[in-house]
């Protein structure tokens, strides 16, 4: 019998549903610290994302050629709704939560695609 070349297997996500959890609950601390620290257009800002590493989840100014996965804040819908063609804009605060689901759906299906060799 030939070897398998993996198709016939259901391939397993690396983040499950409970890890998802644990992802959004980070992300969503990560958010309220630096809007904390710099208000809603420290995270509207152009280039701003939220980089997953083996270290967790991260909100950096540029996206490092080396993380699993990132998204920049703008890109999501939630961020989106709150963008000015004067500037970054401003979010409330309880915009966080949903900015935090979104967030965690992006960077869970980027490192689900990830496939072991």
């Amino acid at each position: 019998m030939a070897a398998s070349n993996g198709g016939d297997r259901k391939a397993m996500p690396l983040l499950g549903p409970k890890e998802k959890s644990e992802l959004e609950k980070m992300i969503y601390e990560r958010l309220v610290a630096h809007w904390n620290a710099h208000g809603s257009s420290g995270l509207l800002s152009p280039g701003v994302c939220i980089v997953l590493d083996p270290g967790g989840a991260t909100i950096m100014s540029s996206q490092p050629a080396d993380a699993l996965a990132a998204v920049e804040i703008r890109t999501l819908f939630t961020a989106l709704c709150h963008l000015s063609a004067d500037g970054p804009g401003s979010m409330p605060r309880d915009s966080l939560d949903s900015l935090a689901t979104e967030a965690t759906s992006s960077l869970a299906a980027q490192v689900n695609r990830i496939v072991p060799d």
